[in-house]
Formats: C-alpha cells, sequence, structure tokens
C-alpha cells in the first residue's frame, strides 16, 4: 500500500510539473530579460506581504502586491525610525557591582551571579524604537466592462530590478512596470494598455498613524508626519497621464479614460547619521521636492535606462550556472515546493543565490544613511519582528558576509560608517560597565538607528561581550578583499579601540587565562554537573573566540600600516593567553567554560555561537586544526540539521568550512522549503516563503544572506593565510573546497578573493575544467586544489598535502592567471 501510494504522489508530481511546464511556454516570450534565470514569476496576485515581491534603490524600497483591481504598494525607507536616542539607557554606577559579579562566577554562584546582572549589567531603559513602515500606496483600477482578468503574470527580473504584472480584461492587455530608481531617487510605475482610454483608477497614499495627506494641483499628494518621534518624513506622489484626465478624489487622485500612465514616487527623512547632533537633520521637504523635479524631468525611457545600469553595474559582475531541468519552467512558488519535495532542480540554488544578491543591492547601496537591516528594507508595520534592528550576535554580521566574497564590495559601506558611529556613544557604555577608566568603546547585543550601545534588558539575550568585536570583524574584512591602505589607516583607530577595551576588561581564569566576566553565549544557557541552570558564566567560547579574532586583525592591521608596534606587541601577548578552544566529553567543541554540554535540556538550540571561529572567523580550519575541526563537526551532529532560517543558513557555512559540500547542500535544502507560517517560531521552523524570503519565522532576511555566504563558501575560500617570502601574510585561494554532488557541473565568474583577487571556475563532473584568477594588487598567492593544475603555462611544482595541491605564485598587478586541470 506505501508503494502504491508512493507512485500515486509521483505521479501528481509528475503532472504538476507537466501542468506549469505548458502555461510557463505560453509566458515564455512576455519576459523582460535575457535571464531567465534570474526570474521570479507567479501565475495569482500576492495575498499575503510573504508573497509580495520587493523592490528597493538601497533607502527607497516597496512591496509588489500585483491585483487587477485593488492592488497596493507597501512602502519603506532605510531611515524611518520610531522613538529618538536613548542617551540615557546605560545602566549609572553599573561598573561598582563588576567585581561582586565576577566573584559570584568564580564561587559558582550561578543564581546570584544571573540575578546580579539583571539588575546591574543591563539596560536602564527600554528599548522600544522599532524600524517603520513609511505607508501604502494603493490603487483602485476600473476594468474594462467589469471583466475579470485573465492570463494573469507577475514577475520580478533580478537582472534589471524591475517587477510587474500583466493581464487581460474585457479584450484588452493590460502591463505595469514597477522599479526603484538609485540613479535618479525614484520609485516609478508605468502603467499601459493595448487600447486607448482604457486606464481608470483611483491612488490613495497614507500610513496607519501619526500621517496626513494632501492634494497638490494639478497632479501631486504629499504626505508627511512624525514617527512617533521627532523624525520627520515626507513622501510625494505625482502622476502624469496621456490621454484621459487627472483630478483630485477625496484622500486621492482619480485618473480617467488615460493610454497610459507614469506614477512617480519620492520620499525622504529628517535622519542624519550623526550622533553629535542626536541624528537630526534637515526637514526632508526641499529633497525630496527636488527629487520629484529632477525626475519628472527626464523622459521614463531614460529613467528606466539610467536605473537598470546603475543597477546592473553590481549584479552582472557576477554570473552562476549550474544545470538545469524541466523545474526551470516552473512558477516559482510552485518550484519552491517541488524543490522541497525532492524534486533535483540545481539552477534553483544559482537563482536564490542571485536573488539574495540582488536584495543586498537593493537594501545597501554604497551611500545609504544605514545599513541593510533584520528584513534588509522592506518592513510592514509600526513595530517589526524583533524591532527590526541590528542584532549583533549574528543577525546583523549575517547580513553582509556576501558584500566582499560575492563582488559586493561598496555596498559594506553603510555598515562599516554605522560602526564608526557607534564608538562615541559605545565609549560611554563601556565606561559605564567597566569603570571611568576603562579605555576604548563597546557594545553588546544590538544597535539601531539610534546607535543604541547599551545592554538589552534581561538575560539571556541582553548581556553579550562581543558585539563590538564582531562588528570590527567587517571592517577588517573589506580591506582584506579591497586591500586599499588610505581605508584601513582610516578605520584602524575603531579596531584599535574595541581591542582597547578588551586589553582593559580581561580578566584571568582559574587556570591563569585570559577570560570575560560576565560572559554569555548568546541566547542560551547551560546546565552544571549539580543541575544548577544558568546562562552567565566567565569565557564562554564565542567570546573568547570574537576577541581572538579581533585581535589578530587588528595586529595585522598594524603591520600592513607599520605603525604602533608596541601596540601590536601587546595585542599578540594577550591574543596568546587567551583561553583556548577546548574539546568536551562528547567529542564536541565546549560552549562553556566547563564541560557542560551534554546537560542541556535545549541540544538542538538554535545558535551555535561556540563554532566562530569556524566560521566566520579563521582560527579553526579543516585542514589547518584537524583535531578542532573534527570537534566543531560532532558539535554540530549533535545540534542537528534543523533550525530557524538564520541559523540553517550559518550551518550551511559550518558545513562548507569543513569541505562537506553534500552536508553544506543537505542544509540550503532544508532551507529551502515552503512555509507559510508567520508566527514566532524560535525552533525548527526555518524555511522559504512563496517571494523567496527567508523564514525565521517570521521573515529575516539574514536568512537569505547567510546562503549567499554558504554557497559561496562552497565553491571558493580563501581565509587562510601563510607567511609569504617577505614576511608578511599572504592568502591561500581554495577552489571548490566543498563542491555538493548534486552541483555536478556548472560556472561562476566574478567571485573575490582576500588579497585582491577575482576568480572565475567551470567544473564538470564534479571536477575542476579551467577557471582564472585575477591580481588587482600583485600580492603573492596560493592556490588550493583537489587536483593537479595547469597555470597560465607556468612550470609549477605542487605541494601535496592533505589529499590537495598547493602551488605558490608571485603575482602581478592586473593579470589573469589561466588555471586548467591536467
Amino acid at each position: 500500500m506505501k508503494i502504491l501510494l508512493k507512485f500515486v504522489l509521483f505521479g501528481i508530481l509528475i503532472l504538476n510539473l507537466q501542468f506549469h511546464s505548458v502555461i510557463a511556454q505560453s509566458h515564455k516570450n512576455t519576459f523582460s530579460t535575457n535571464y531567465r534565470n534570474n526570474l521570479l514569476w507567479y501565475l495569482k496576485p500576492a495575498q499575503v506581504w510573504e508573497e509580495a515581491l520587493p523592490i528597493g534603490n538601497g533607502r527607497l524600497g516597496a512591496m509588489i502586491f500585483g491585483d487587477p483591481e485593488n492592488d497596493r504598494l507597501q512602502l519603506n525607507e532605510i531611515t524611518l525610525w520610531s522613538g529618538d536616542p536613548q542617551t540615557d539607557a546605560d545602566r549609572p554606577g553599573a561598573y561598582k557591582y563588576l567585581d561582586t559579579i565576577r566573584s559570584a562566577i568564580r564561587d559558582q554562584d550561578y543564581p546570584l551571579a544571573h540575578k546580579l546582572t539583571n539588575q546591574h549589567f543591563t539596560s536602564s531603559a527600554p528599548y522600544s524604537s522599532s524600524y517603520q513602515t513609511l505607508g501604502d500606496l494603493w490603487l483602485k483600477f476600473k476594468l474594462p466592462n467589469k471583466q475579470p482578468a485573465t492570463d494573469y503574470l507577475r514577475w520580478l527580473d533580478i537582472d534589471q530590478a524591475i517587477a510587474g504584472i500583466s493581464f487581460t480584461s474585457g479584450g484588452v492587455n493590460f502591463k505595469r512596470e514597477i522599479f526603484s530608481s538609485a540613479a535618479d531617487h525614484v520609485l516609478l510605475q508605468k502603467i499601459t494598455a493595448s487600447r486607448k482610454g482604457c486606464i481608470s483608477l483611483t491612488l490613495n497614499l497614507n500610513r496607519i498613524e501619526d500621517a496626513s495627506t494632501h492634494f497638490v494641483a494639478p497632479n501631486k499628494l504629499i504626505m508627511r508626519g512624525h514617527a512617533g518621534g521627532a523624525l520627520i518624513y515626507e513622501a510625494q506622489l505625482t502622476v502624469v497621464n496621456k490621454g484621459g484626465s487627472v483630478t483630485a478624489s477625496k484622500n486621492g487622485i482619480q485618473v480617467k479614460n488615460a493610454d497610459d500612465v507614469l506614477i512617480y514616487l519620492t520620499a525622504g527623512t529628517s535622519y542624519k547619521l550623526d550622533y553629535a547632533k542626536l541624528f537630526k537633520g534637515p526637514d526632508p521637504h526641499q529633497s525630496v521636492n527636488r527629487q520629484m523635479t529632477l525626475a519628472l524631468a527626464k523622459p521614463y525611457p531614460l529613467l528606466r535606462a539610467a536605473h537598470i545600469n546603475e543597477y546592473q553595474q553590481y549584479f552582472r559582475r557576477v554570473d552562476f550556472k549550474l544545470g538545469g531541468t524541466a523545474a526551470n519552467d516552473l512558477p516559482t512558488d510552485q518550484r519552491l515546493k517541488a524543490y522541497g519535495d525532492g524534486t533535483a532542480d540545481p539552477a534553483f540554488a544559482a537563482l536564490f543565490y542571485q536573488y539574495g544578491r540582488y536584495l543586498l543591492i537593493s537594501s545597501s547601496r554604497p551611500d545609504n544613511p544605514l545599513p541593510s537591516n533584520s528584513q534588509g528594507l522592506w518592513g510592514d508595520g509600526l513595530d517589526l519582528p524583533w524591532k527590526c534592528d541590528y542584532k549583533s550576535n549574528i543577525n546583523y554580521e549575517m547580513n553582509y558576509w556576501p558584500a566582499e566574497q560575492a563582488n559586493l564590495s561598496e555596498l559594506h559601506m553603510p555598515m562599516i560608517r554605522l560602526t564608526q558611529a557607534l564608538v562615541t556613544p559605545g565609549t560611554k557604555t563601556a565606561k559605564t560597565y567597566y569603570g571611568p577608566q576603562t579605555p576604548g568603546w563597546y557594545y553588546g547585543y544590538t544597535t539601531n538607528g539610534w546607535a543604541w550601545t547599551s545592554p538589552g534588558a534581561q538575560l539571556s539575550w541582553g548581556v553579550f561581550a562581543g558585539g563590538s568585536g564582531w562588528v570590527c570583524q567587517h571592517l577588517w574584512e573589506h580591506y582584506a578583499f579591497s586591500r586599499d591602505k588610505k581605508y584601513l589607516k582610516s578605520i584602524y583607530p575603531v579596531l584599535k579601540g574595541a581591542a582597547q577595551f578588551y586589553l582593559a576588561t580581561l580578566i584571568r581564569d582559574k587556570n591563569g587565562y585570559l577570560v570575560t566576566s560576565p560572559s554569555t553565549s548568546p541566547e542560551n544557557n547551560f546546565i552544571t554537573d549539580k543541575s544548577v541552570k544558568s546562562d552567565v558564566t566567565e569565557g564562554a567560547t564565542m567570546e573568547k573566540s570574537i576577541i581572538w579574532d579581533l585581535f589578530t586583525n587588528v595586529a595585522q592591521a598594524s603591520s600592513e600600516l607599520n605603525i604602533d608596534a608596541d601596540f601590536r606587541k601587546a595585542v599578540v601577548a594577550s591574543r596568546n593567553q587567551l583561553s583556548p578552544l577546548r574539546i568536551g566529553k562528547g567529542g564536541q567543541l565546549m560552549e562553556w567554560n566547563e564541560d557542560w554540554d551534554l546537560n542541556s535540556d535545549d541540544p538542538h538550540h538554535r545558535h551555535t555561537s561556540h563554532l566562530f571561529a569556524l566560521h566566520p572567523g579563521r582560527q579553526i580550519t579543516a585542514l589547518g586544526t584537524p583535531a578542532l575541526a573534527q570537534a566543531a563537526k560532532r558539535t554540530l551532529e549533535l545540534r542537528g540539521d534543523d533550525g530557524t532560517g538564520w541559523a540553517l543558513a550559518w550551518k550551511e557555512n559550518f558545513w562548507a568550512r569543513l569541505r562537506q559540500g553534500d552536508h553544506a547542500f543537505k542544509l540550503l535544502s532544508n532551507q529551502l522549503r515552503f512555509t507559510t507560517t508567520t508566527e514566532t517560531v524560535m525552533a525548527d521552523a526555518g524555511g522559504t516563503y512563496a517571494n523567496l524570503f527567508d523564514a525565521h519565522p517570521p521573515f529575516q532576511i539574514d536568512g537569505n544572506f547567510g546562503a549567499v555566504s554558504g554557497i559561496t563558501e562552497m565553491l571558493l575560500q580563501s581565509m587562510e593565510s601563510y607567511q609569504n617570502a617577505k614576511g608578511g601574510q599572504s592568502y591561500i585561494i581554495d577552489l571548490l573546497p566543498a563542491l555538493p554532488t548534486a552541483w555536478g557541473s556548472g560556472s561562476i565568474t566574478g567571485l573575490k578573493a582576500r588579497g585582491g583577487f577575482e576568480v572565475a571556475l567551470a567544473w564538470k563532473a564534479g571536477k575542476l575544467v579551467h577557471g582564472t584568477i585575477k591580481s588587482f594588487h600583485g600580492e603573492p598567492f596560493r592556490i588550493r586544489t583537489k587536483y593537479p593544475l595547469k597555470i597560465s603555462g607556468m612550470s609549477l611544482i605542487p605541494i601535496k598535502t592533505n589529499d590537495c595541491y598547493l602551488y605558490t605564485l608571485t603575482s602581478k598587478a592586473g593579470k589573469i592567471y589561466q588555471l586548467s586541470t591536467m
């Protein structure tokens, strides 16, 4: 009976594929792109937000529902934060309790340590500010003869960053095309019909709270308001019609019998990334009005072309191809469901990868006043999940893992600028919690648009010593890939200040090693061998791993700049005295300062924080530290292969760093399972929504970005370094280190490697066939492969180790090295 049921289900799946393939062929000529592999498309409008399609220019975005009669564009502006700066959130005199807390921890009086930490090492003000929606543009259409829509198609072309819908009603073909232009700072929608005089609609611009909208003759709406604090926002909408008429309607604009319609929308706020001015900038009216005036002065074809050119300068840097199947012809929601049911569809992983790059480009342009947040640019409501902020214990950093390696380096800058803005408030926070003489700067578990640096309201999530250290990794990584010495010099004081804080606040544990105290492992707890449950200790593995990484990067930065030799020696000396990574009785990498991991009442906890040293750190490598790598592997086995969306994505990166491509692929497949769940679930509910947003659930964009990083790590790694002939540090470029069996043949171009290199690879039957490595700065490097190579006709004798070949090259700036297997 079970065998019969399997055959029936398989038959239904095949019929479903064939049905949607026929529909796809009927729409084949509709797609406005040369790259059908870079297309999301659907046969019905979005019914819920998680089905809507995102567009954005970094700052101004929209979610497009695409209903033929009653359409909605939910709008966002990257700086629209509720509340105001909370400069009094540090708990006065907290440092006076530091020694008492540390003594309770040392005495293993964990109930007292928890109580004191909660009372004195948390924030003194509620964390209430949230990223918010800008509002909604509602479009109510009058279709010919009230005929229902047929031949419906909704799409998002991520090669051109243009979304749209098309359908037929009453014998008239309608099309709407929508994009958000970074080139001209305007969101545009063009509405056309195959017959003149057939476009009639009313438009309303509103927000659920703190907004007023008024009509400005002859064709404009202006919406203004406050986001629950001093921040002012404004949006302007202008309608330009060809044929027909445009008049004011109740709270909106009415268009009657037009041939085609253009809708322009600009927006801005009074936000300015300047802590000294409490982030208060000028009223946005003049700026928003100027953007509208300039956009209206340009013909639509020029606006469209400028948008595409500006966007494609980023997107087309990387081209990723994996083998296609019949599933390529399925609508995206059906394709996602089929993938989750086990249908072979390698190209879907390539689409998901490029979609992640699209989302980063759309939410983090180089001139963004704020970085991509936990929902990127998009969020519907006034109090978004987890405030939609910048959680420093994984989510914020994960957003920017793809920036360098996926060839979007400039998009890293908004994150880097926000980190620099945290130094002043973080200096105050360091002194408040660790003593008036404490040097440097620090922040804990999160920040927001108002540069919050205080701890959170309570354990286990609110107290974390690693935030500033972890974000500083991104400052270093931008240099590691770009090799821009001028940039490194500019951010070195930020790196140094973070290191100074840790140098001053580390203490000796009972074995004489340096550790943090109080210390946590994000959002997790431990149970001692005496059955005492707590969440605060000393020397948690994640925090000491972050500090090891920071000290290593600061020392290398000092060496690269040839400055601060004495400070460099102090940093290296302290790094070498940090509590070492240790292996527990279960063969696992220990999470805590004692071997308590196997006592856990949550063995599959979503945070696998103590593996930071494996990824995104470089303290553990599969070939360089095999014993620790095996312990990390055992930890992953114990934690399991499920989790929330971002947790699955992080595990993809872990398994790729362990050179286990098939297991990394398994985690990606777990992530790419269809879900509609939007209520908060904190364990084993991760998946992907119909619009390919990652589900925590609810939506968190870090899972999308983490998957881009994980896929890249399967194909290219460059975190390992060696001492070159001049005594400096150079990088190993590791080709196809964790290629999954399911991706037997494919190619990728445009990936970046540390040291200033661009890499292209092609493979067949799981074996590298050819590739190129371009050197931008002439730095020496090594190539690691599983197969012997021919390199640009050079006669190089490789070193064979760990079943891999290592080639050492002395490169020249601008040279492209051709690779092929022997």
